[in-house]
């Protein structure tokens, strides 16, 4: 096997240069946090005026004064979804500082608080007071903090706010097109980067994941019909998007909080970077580098010794783009268990007897929809409701059981995009999820050839197939069988998004 360039390879100068920056504001933003736990915890333990407090209140200082003299801006350290962000910038934690960081957002959650700024005109009276009012809401319920007069230091509760599109987002369709084109484009940037050794932005997946757990409800028979887009299904960075908004979906429908639904994103994003840092012949090296992967496949030709050094390798790619946190962990577990083999069980991984994470089998199922919906050299694609049949008709031998039942229910067993006829003739497109999880083989379908035959085009109605006869003891409609997608030369992204 080759080798794997280091990063920076190839950049030159600049490179180097860029790097090394990016190191030197992780180190200094490090200890900017550490200080500011340290402070806060001492605070806790010794009154203020106590020589104890000297030494914590100095080491806040002098990380502040660092910090200021080397980027020449004010320290914001801000907290969103979990993560900590330096004047909006991610900081990648490393091991030392990691414990400090949980506790230090347990602290401000408390508090509730998401962002400390500290100008440059704080210094230890500063720190002082800030400490003063932290303990007066701590100890004393003194209120929210936000209503301390702080001189040097601002306390803010900022909402996370959904990056501008640039563009005109009135019409629903294209504020979801905008998402997810700009994304496809983003992770083919962020793959490539980490193929040639470079460091991705990894705070732009965090942003894609978010405006994905932002898209409406409403909107996510759009979203789910972009899966369909035939320009680039089957490349590595559309795979990564689409297993990513399946899983999203599924989660919101589950009922996730926000902070679940980022961890369950991020993992979806990064659960087959193996495939991106795969060593590969120089015959393959072009096709790769256009990220168009068909037939490079790591299980079954890998060794086991090639396996855990692949292993390895998306280890140490993770925790170089994500720094060392829980969430990171979390991506490498799924990373790690999504590479077992498709007719592997998910249990049984471990000599304990635990089986895959919850994590794990949302992922591995909606990575298996997505690959197994995409023709590939060889093998034609499997039509949306036989992939969803496979998941459901598992049997435990992949996918746990129960987690298949919820993903079909939430899914629908039709899922969106399927062409299917009906038993009273009409064919029809699937455009929305199921309105009852229950009946989850009853979802919403555009009608565009009616009872005789003839075709309606964009004037069909849209009919929800749990509609019952009056009596309510008949279905008006039932899905009697499927139809191959390309049917009537039907394009499904087309037919959403013309």
């Amino acid at each position: 096997m080759t080798q794997q360039p280091t990063a920076g390879a190839g950049l030159g100068f600049l490179g180097d240069l860029e790097d090394g920056r990016e190191s030197q504001f992780n180190t200094l933003g490090r200890a900017v946090v550490n200080a500011l736990f340290v402070l806060m915890r001492s605070a806790t333990m010794h009154e203020l005026t106590n020589e104890a407090m000297v030494r914590p209140t100095q080491s806040m200082v002098e990380a502040l004064a660092v910090f200021r003299r080397t980027f020449r801006e004010d320290v914001a350290i801000q907290l969103i979804d979990g993560t900590f962000f330096i004047n909006r910038r991610l900081l990648k934690l490393d091991f030392g500082t990691y414990q400090n960081s949980r506790y230090l957002r347990r602290i401000l959650e408390f508090l509730e608080i998401n962002e400390v700024g500290f100008t440059q005109d704080v210094d230890r009276a500063g720190l002082h007071d800030f400490m003063q009012a932290f303990l007066r809401v701590a100890r004393d319920r003194g209120g929210a903090i936000t209503e301390q007069r702080l001189n040097g230091v601002r306390l803010r509760r900022v909402k996370a706010v959904a990056a501008a599109l640039g563009t005109d987002t009135s019409d629903p369709r294209q504020q979801v097109l905008n998402i997810y084109a700009t994304g496809l484009l983003m992770l083919r940037v962020f793959v490539n980067d980490l193929r040639r050794g470079k460091s991705p932005r990894h705070a732009k997946v965090k942003r894609l994941c978010l405006d994905l757990i932002d898209v409406e409800p409403r909107l996510h028979n759009l979203l789910l019909a972009l899966l369909h887009l035939e320009a680039y299904k089957g490349n590595l960075f559309s795979h990564m998007l689409n297993t990513a908004a399946l899983s999203i979906v599924f989660g919101k429908r589950l009922g996730l909080r926000r902070a679940q639904l980022v961890d369950l994103g991020m993992a979806a994003f990064h659960h087959d970077l193996g495939r991106a840092l795969i060593d590969v012949t120089e015959d393959e090296a072009a096709r790769v580098d256009a990220l168009d992967l068909e037939g490079v496949q790591y299980t079954p030709q890998c060794s086991l010794e090639e396996m855990d050094a692949l292993r390895v390798k998306v280890a140490q790619a993770l925790v170089r783009v994500g720094g060392f946190n829980e969430s990171v962990v979390q991506r490498m577990i799924v990373a790690y268990e999504c590479q077992i083999p498709e007719d592997a069980p998910a249990v049984g991984l471990y000599y304990d007897g635990s089986s895959a994470s919850f994590m794990t089998n949302v992922v591995r199922m909606a990575s298996f929809y997505d690959e197994h919906t995409t023709p590939r050299p060889g093998r034609e694609a499997l039509s949306p409701d036989a992939a969803m049949r496979r998941i459901l008709d598992d049997g435990g031998r992949t996918f746990d059981p129960f987690l298949g039942k919820l993903f079909a229910n939430c899914l629908g067993a039709y899922p969106v995009g399927t062409l299917v006829e009906c038993d009273t003739g009409e064919v029809g497109l699937v455009v929305n999820l199921p309105t009852d999880p229950v009946q989850y083989h009853r979802p919403m379908l555009k009608v565009l050839i009616d009872k005789v035959g003839r075709a309606l085009g964009s004037a069909g109605p849209i009919v929800d197939l749990t509609e019952t006869q009056m009596g309510g003891n008949r279905w008006v409609r039932t899905i009697e069988r499927t139809l191959p997608a390309g049917t009537f030369g039907l394009s499904v992204t087309r037919f959403f998004f013309s």
